[in-house]
């Protein structure tokens, strides 16, 4: 399974994390609902912003993205910023969006969604 990049920086500006429920909510005729946990486990979907300091760092992530992990599709090990355990992850939906930072083409900040297994 790919690593993700040791060169990638996460910003901690715009970090988010959001967890689907595992329950099942059900309205009920009088009293209050009836709440049952459905899932053993749960997806935490991340807002991440990478921040890349050289405008190689830039195409190597690209390649990687494109290549390694088929443009996002495949799961790769993802050190978690906040528990620092790696885990599984890949990017939800696929998407990059990529921006230079600073008015020059070395500085570059990728903003996207990382999802784990919670």
């Amino acid at each position: 399974m790919e690593t993700f990049p040791s060169y990638v920086k996460i910003r901690l500006e715009g970090f988010a994390e959001k967890r689907e429920s595992a329950l099942l909510r059900s309205e009920t005729e009088s009293g209050p609902p009836k709440q049952a946990r459905i899932k053993s486990r749960v997806l935490v979907t991340r807002a991440v912003r990478l921040r890349l300091e050289t405008k190689a760092n830039y195409l190597a992530f690209v390649a990687w993205f494109s290549t390694n992990i088929n443009e996002g599709a495949d799961w790769f090990l993802w050190t978690d910023p906040v528990s620092g355990t790696v885990r599984e992850a890949r990017f939800s939906e696929g998407g990059l969006n990529a921006a230079p930072l600073a008015g020059t083409l070395g500085y570059w900040e990728i903003s996207s969604t990382i999802e784990t297994w919670g």
